[in-house]
């Protein structure tokens, strides 16, 4: 019992650790809440700061979700339920970072490890289906609204299709709605023609 729940604080605290703001205030000095969208995650780390900072932030970011879902539910013995319980904990932990007073990212790159650990089969479609959006549109959060819809309606077809477990199927649901929750601006301004595509020289 003791075990895991230091496993749940360990994961939340993981989740937590503010990869944008550290790697922006280690090498450039600067707060990166006080440009841009004044988001910490890659988006505006990468809009902000360009691909040598961003993709830094990318790769942790989504390691830490992999990491800690697939690796921390060895050590119970319903992992489907744990990968599950975990990956909502270190989401959690990112949006809401405990060291930067609750206020963290917006959970997309930590959610791509997350899927990749519990249904990477959809979680490769998701990232398919981001990459041709961002590439046709130059709109990042457009691309993360389709990526989220294609992996819930993938996880669907891969739970009644291929048998795969009911928690990923949960998960895939939960996400749609955290994800799309957390860019209600971003769909505003898509749907008013005011979000700003990369390379615009502003930020979205």
């Amino acid at each position: 019992m003791v075990i895991g729940v230091l496993i749940f604080l360990g994961t939340f605290l993981i989740g937590g650790i503010p990869t944008g703001y550290i790697v922006v205030k280690a090498f450039r000095r600067k707060d990166i809440r006080d440009f841009g969208s004044g988001n910490i995650g890659f988006s505006n780390v990468y809009r902000t700061e360009g691909l040598y900072f961003g993709a830094p932030v990318l790769i942790i970011d989504v390691l830490k979700g992999f990491l800690v879902t697939f690796f921390f539910a060895r050590f119970f013995p319903n992992q489907y339920l744990f990968r599950f319980l975990l990956g909502i904990t270190v989401i959690t932990g990112n949006i809401f970072t405990p060291f930067l007073r609750f206020q963290g990212g917006k959970g997309v790159a930590t959610a791509l490890g997350v899927t990749l650990a519990l249904n990477p089969y959809a979680s490769l479609c998701a990232l398919c289906a981001f990459l041709i959006t961002v590439k046709l549109s130059r709109y990042i959060s457009l691309g993360s609204l389709v990526a989220v819809s294609v992996y819930t309606l993938s996880s669907a077809l891969f739970y009644i299709f291929a048998g795969y477990d009911v928690f990923s199927l949960l998960f895939a649901a939960l996400l749609f709605i955290a994800i799309v929750a957390r860019h209600i601006s971003n769909i505003k301004r898509l749907i008013n023609g005011q979000e700003n595509r990369i390379g615009s020289g502003k930020s979205q």
